[in-house]
């Protein structure tokens, strides 16, 4: 059997059971009733059988697309094991994580230890073990480097630009909040559009990161444009330029950021793919 069509197979099963195949109602039922869901356990039957229909189907194939069928050995005893601890660990991982709450964290956790569980059983199957943990112990300090760079862009960043603007967008609060409007109703408005920002913010410094680390200064530049042309109205039509300024501020200031980081992790990257040679 291919190895890698084993994982890539695996992997498709895994994104049709949890994203294509999962009613909504299966979700809140979980979240809701934990351990006592019989969503829960059909949610893992489920991935427990879509496992085993891809295993199948990637044997299938490699007998088919073999010019010696007669000389591939299918065993089908691994591929149920391999389905079997497919469907435990899923059903595991998911009973934990409906205890944590629907949060972004949780879910990145949730489908990591999916993927992570997805891994090690091809790695048992087709015999990788000693390999995975070969490239495992790979990891260098350029890749350390460059996990250091995303970990810096996020929430370091975030609260720096935040400090570095607080005089502006205390400014900002007084000049635009109503002054006929309860604070209790605007509050929860006002945290869950700094949340927003916040996230763009993110994304946006995610995405100059990866431009520098895959050498495409342009994309950079379209990106910077984009929002700029995103922005332009509210700019626009400002009755002061005190938004423009704090706009611009915060934009400026992420950019120089990353910016600063980026050719630091660029260089390890470049000097790491160097010594691979």
């Amino acid at each position: 059997m291919e190895q890698l069509s084993i994982v890539i197979g695996l992997l498709v099963a895994h994104l049709l059971g949890d994203f294509y195949f999962q009613p909504t109602h299966w979700v809140e039922s979980r979240n809701t009733k934990h351990l006592q869901s019989t969503a829960l356990y059909l949610h893992a039957l489920l991935h427990g059988v879509l496992a085993l229909v891809a295993l199948l189907a990637m044997s299938a194939i490699t007998v088919l697309t073999t010019k010696e069928s007669g000389m591939v050995d299918i065993n089908f005893t691994a591929l149920l094991m391999v389905a079997g601890g497919v469907l435990i660990s899923h059903f595991v991982i998911d009973a934990v994580k409906s205890y944590a709450g629907s949060t972004t964290l949780a879910f990145a956790i949730d489908q990591a230890a999916h993927i992570g569980v997805i891994v090690i059983l091809w790695a048992i199957l087709t015999a990788q073990v000693e390999v995975l943990f070969k490239q495992i112990l790979l990891i260098s300090h350029q890749h350390l480097a460059i996990l250091l760079a995303y970990l810096i862009i996020l929430k370091p960043t975030s609260i720096f630009i935040k400090q570095l603007l607080s005089p502006w967008s205390k400014e900002l609060d007084e000049h635009v909040k109503p002054k006929t409007t309860s604070t209790l109703v605007q509050l929860p408005i006002q945290n869950t559009l700094a949340m927003a920002g916040q996230r763009i913010g993110y994304l946006e410094r995610l995405l100059i990161l990866t431009f520098v680390l895959i050498n495409q200064f342009a994309a950079i530049g379209f990106l910077l444009a984009a929002k700029s042309i995103f922005r332009f109205g509210d700019l626009t039509k400002s009755e002061d330029k005190k938004l423009t300024e704090y706009v611009l501020l915060g934009t400026l200031t992420s950019v120089v950021i990353t910016l600063a980081v980026g050719p630091v992790s660029y260089t390890h990257l470049r000097a790491h793919e160097t010594d691979s040679y």
